[in-house]
């Protein structure tokens, strides 16, 4: 019993070295030019911890025993694919598929490993719910003190190579970072709901605020478009708890520094790097905007009024690639491939990156970068719904729970741990490197797990 505790403890702390392991990871690829780097072994290592710590609870634990059934099957049609594949793609990328599909399944691991370790824990009577959100500061102070060193120091990694501008600190994938910094803000915020009495305790606002600058130094949408929804959705959860359960000075005060970071974040976007960049893209677009009429030009020689053509109108393609940033043509591309390929690839997957032909010297086959659309392809139809079949339906059994008991299940912690979800998967959906990537993949498992035992809907 104590070395189970002990095993579960130290599986929960694991998210407080994420960050660490991120910068190891970056100083793998960029100081030693090695590709086996500190962030693969340590997850690998913890994933395979995992797996036999839910073997072991196997024997006794009816719910341990379905969980090892589900990822069994997962299993089982990962190996259909890469046989059939073997067969069917030339080239086929052996060390691409294999390193993919470790990727691909990291994130049903960690979710059953993590809906065991809240499990444990909430019968031991263990705090899991005060200690994860600490530990996700935690993180986030961690995060945040890297990207201000490194922007101090101008030692920080540039998140574009021209045109526009953006930093990711000392962290290599600024795709990746980005979603771990928007997952684990709507924490940092709940951190201080939790904690802020009244306006003069808004120091507990501070790690919020950090992360939220670290977020504006990276100049994506997803950076920008994390922060604006948190704070939404802390006003308006505020909004809503003081006019139907309590009017508190606890709730209004956080309710007015919401706003009030609401109203600073819409003051500084004309400086932030995000705004300098969605302009970057309208030009490479050839998008023009008319803010209002220009003074009227006249021809030196002839004297008559100079008149400009009206701009195009903004196509579907042009407001598609705004969006998506060139994701959308590698979905089309994608699609022609799965109306093209055999039964067998429909049914089981395509495999990594699809059926790619040999590239360029230098280039590896690319993703989609849209997870739900990338692991679809991947896997095929059956492979996709064995999956998604029980993360699926523990969040329908959820929403339904929710909805249902809406007096009681409207809290921050749900607000909050829900909103970080949703990022998750929004950023999964639209712009990638959520569910296909281990470093971000942990924090979406651990708040699904979160949610779903202290709720109730998971139960052995």
């Amino acid at each position: 019993m104590k070395n189970e505790k002990t095993f579960w403890l130290f599986a929960l702390a694991f998210i407080i070295w994420q960050p660490v392991i991120d910068v190891l990871t970056s100083a793998s690829l960029l100081l030693l030019n090695i590709n086996l780097t500190v962030g693969v072994i340590a997850r690998v290592l913890f994933m395979a911890a995992i797996v036999l710590m839910l073997l072991w609870k196997a024997r006794h634990s009816g719910l341990a025993r379905k969980y090892t059934i589900y990822l069994i099957g997962l299993a089982a049609v990962i190996v259909i694919n890469i046989a059939l594949n073997l067969n069917v793609k030339d080239p086929y990328y052996i060390a691409s598929e294999l390193k993919f599909f470790n990727k691909v399944v990291y994130f049903p691991i960690m979710f059953v490993g993590f809906s065991m370790l809240y499990l444990y824990l909430k019968r031991v009577h263990v705090p899991f719910k005060e200690k994860t959100t600490t530990y996700f500061l935690y993180a986030s102070l961690i995060i945040s003190a890297v990207f201000i060193v490194s922007f101090i120091t101008g030692t920080s990694l540039s998140n574009y190579s021209h045109t526009k501008i953006g930093f990711t600190g000392w962290f290599f994938a600024g795709n990746e970072i980005g979603a771990i910094m928007s997952i684990i803000l709507p924490i940092t915020a709940l951190y201080a709901i939790e904690r802020t009495e009244r306006m003069k305790e808004w120091r507990y606002w501070v790690p919020f605020v950090l992360l939220a600058i670290s977020m504006q130094f990276l100049g994506t949408k997803v950076g920008y478009g994390g922060i604006l929804v948190v704070l939404l959705a802390a006003f308006f959860s505020m909004l809503i708890i003081y006019f139907t359960k309590e009017r508190t000075e606890k709730i209004r005060s956080n309710m007015l520094i919401s706003l009030i970071l609401i109203a600073v974040l819409a003051v500084t976007t004309p400086i932030t790097p995000v705004f300098h960049n969605m302009f970057a893209h309208l030009s490479l677009l050839n998008i023009e905007l008319d803010f209002g009429s220009k003074e009227k030009e006249f021809d030196s020689e002839t004297g008559e009024e100079i008149i400009e053509e009206e701009p195009e109108d903004i196509t579907n393609e042009q407001i598609q690639n705004l969006v998506f940033s060139s994701r959308e043509k590698y979905l089309q591309e994608m699609k022609d491939q799965f109306v093209e390929a055999p039964m067998s690839q429909k049914l089981f997957g395509m495999g990594f990156a699809g059926n790619y032909e040999e590239p360029e010297p230098g280039k590896t086959p690319r993703m989609i970068e849209m997870d739900f659309f990338d692991l679809f392809f991947s896997l095929g139809i059956i492979g996709f719904l064995t999956m998604m079949s029980l993360p699926l339906y523990y969040v329908i059994r959820f929403l339904i729970h929710f909805i249902r008991n809406i007096n009681q299940t409207f809290t921050p912690v749900n607000v909050m741990y829900g909103v970080a979800f949703i990022l998750g998967l929004g950023i999964s959906a639209t712009a990638g490197h959520v569910l296909t990537a281990p470093a971000v993949s942990i924090y979406v498992a651990a708040v699904m797990a979160l949610l779903m035992v202290r709720d109730g809907i998971i139960e052995e």
